[in-house]
């Protein structure tokens, strides 16, 4: 049911993108239409388009905006790996609690609105010490593989079905989060086989593997696979890149 009629001249950007925020948050990224949001706002959808001249400016506006409740601080004394930890488990964390956002990440139309959060992000490294060249391939390494895991991994829990119990020995575990895993593969964490597949028995040894690599303990050991990797292609730098303290 459409909302009652504004009067004309008392709606903001700030309204329509905070409007485009909880449809996406609550229903995903294709309730999010300019004339659903129209609807929700009290106008027309060309009277949105005034105020965002694109839906996919729209979205990018939308995930600029998620992105700030990810955790981009600089904390003095802090070294890069730890960084890298600390930033990237608040990225999931969030998308955990969020999973519209976690796939809105991954639609092919948002650039701008990760360039900002992509750029605090920056700043950090760089100012740590890193070599521009290394923070920029640290970053899009890390980005890569955080696309991938929201993909493979994130879904919305059945409402009323518990969270797993938080693994005390993760960075950052203990938030409470609701998380399961899934796969794209028809079976392979089921074990129930496709029509046309040719699976004559169901693995259960693979199934348990893939099962494990999307869990909160093999997202920490992916971003461990990373640092290693920026310290081999770094070296013989000591890489003892951190945070000044004043």
């Amino acid at each position: 049911m459409a909302e009652q009629k504004r009067k004309r001249g008392t709606l903001t950007k700030a309204e329509v993108i905070a409007a485009a925020y909880a449809i996406i948050d609550a229903d995903g990224v294709d309730a999010c239409s300019m004339r659903a949001l129209g609807s929700k706002l009290g106008v027309t959808a060309m009277a949105v388009y005034g105020y965002v001249p694109s839906r996919e400016m729209l979205l990018n506006e939308v995930m600029a905006r998620f992105l700030e409740r990810v955790d981009t601080r600089a904390v003095r004394g802090e070294q890069w790996g730890e960084t890298l930890l600390r930033t990237m488990h608040s990225l999931r964390k969030a998308c955990v609690e969020h999973p519209h956002f976690a796939e809105l990440m991954n639609n092919p139309c948002i650039s701008d609105g990760l360039e900002l959060y992509m750029m605090r992000l920056r700043a950090i490294y760089l100012a740590q010490g890193m070599p521009e060249e290394i923070a920029v391939q640290l970053l899009s390494i890390a980005d890569a593989f955080f696309a991938g895991f929201c993909l493979r991994s994130f879904q919305r829990v059945e409402k009323g079905e518990e969270p797993p119990s938080p693994d005390p020995n993760v960075h950052g575990a203990g938030d409470g989060t609701r998380f399961a895993t899934e796969s794209r593969v028809p079976g392979m964490l089921t074990g129930h086989r496709a029509p046309t597949t040719r699976i004559v028995r169901p693995n259960e040894r693979w199934r348990r593997t893939v099962k494990a690599g999307y869990s909160e303990r093999s997202f920490e050991n992916g971003l461990f696979v990373i640092i290693e990797g920026i310290r081999a292609g770094a070296a013989p730098d000591p890489c003892a890149w951190r945070t000044p303290v004043q």
